[in-house]
């Protein structure tokens, strides 16, 4: 009797551990209207979320890191989700946005993107690049590349189609001084991101509008 109680309870369980397993497919699925992106996810779904930012060549072999719990602390607190091969990190959805976000970034970005992070000045020499075919959303008028602020307080969201993203060393941003910093129309522009004295620009480049998704499709 209190064999079967055991094999019942244990059955019970992995019936609600299967239940409750999560849909993979959300990864990559658009959000439900009125619902934003969160870091609440196994560590699975984090993997294939953060593969869809870039092209699969890149992808399959790209190391992939979680963002830090606490966007303050910088890049020097993520957590390697998978190893990768080839020098790309991908990343999976910024918390708090109402789409997925999720990008792959060079050895050269991953180098800006944690200087900048942390206020510091990049110390690149070369081009970067990096990948967001999902678009994404930003608070309109946000100085920021993360926010702490409450996302349903926000006012108005910018839609932004998937892009590629490229930054410059510190000595050659003249280049980017004629590019509009305006973001709203589908257009190339360019942000730039922390203090006055330390911030370099970060040029993004729409291939397609909002709300648009990019598909590989194999060539017959």
């Amino acid at each position: 009797m209190t064999k079967s109680i055991l094999y019942l309870a244990a059955s019970l369980v992995a019936i609600s551990s299967i239940a409750s397993a999560e849909d993979l497919s959300t990864a990559t699925a658009p959000l439900p209207p009125g619902t934003f992106t969160t870091s609440a996810h196994s560590d699975e779904w984090k993997i294939r979320n953060a593969l869809s930012g870039g092209p699969t060549t890149i992808a399959e072999h790209a190391t992939v890191i979680d963002w830090p719990t606490n966007m303050m602390d910088g890049m020097s607190h993520t957590r390697v989700l998978r190893k990768g091969t080839n020098g790309w990190t991908c990343l999976p959805d910024m918390p708090g946005r109402p789409q997925h976000d999720p990008m792959c970034v060079d050895e050269t970005t991953m180098k800006w993107l944690t200087a900048t992070l942390a206020g510091k000045k990049p110390d690149i020499d070369r081009a970067g690049l990096s990948f967001m075919l999902d678009g994404e959303a930003r608070e309109q008028g946000g100085e920021h590349i993360t926010s702490d602020k409450d996302p349903s307080q926000v006012k108005k969201w910018v839609y932004i189609g998937p892009h590629i993203m490229i930054v410059l060393p510190d000595s050659d941003k003249d280049a980017l001084r004629d590019v509009s910093q305006h973001f709203s129309n589908d257009q190339p522009f360019k942000r730039v991101f922390g203090p006055a004295d330390v911030g370099t620009p970060w040029w993004l480049i729409p291939i397609a509008k909002a709300g648009d998704r990019i598909e590989e499709v194999p060539m017959k």
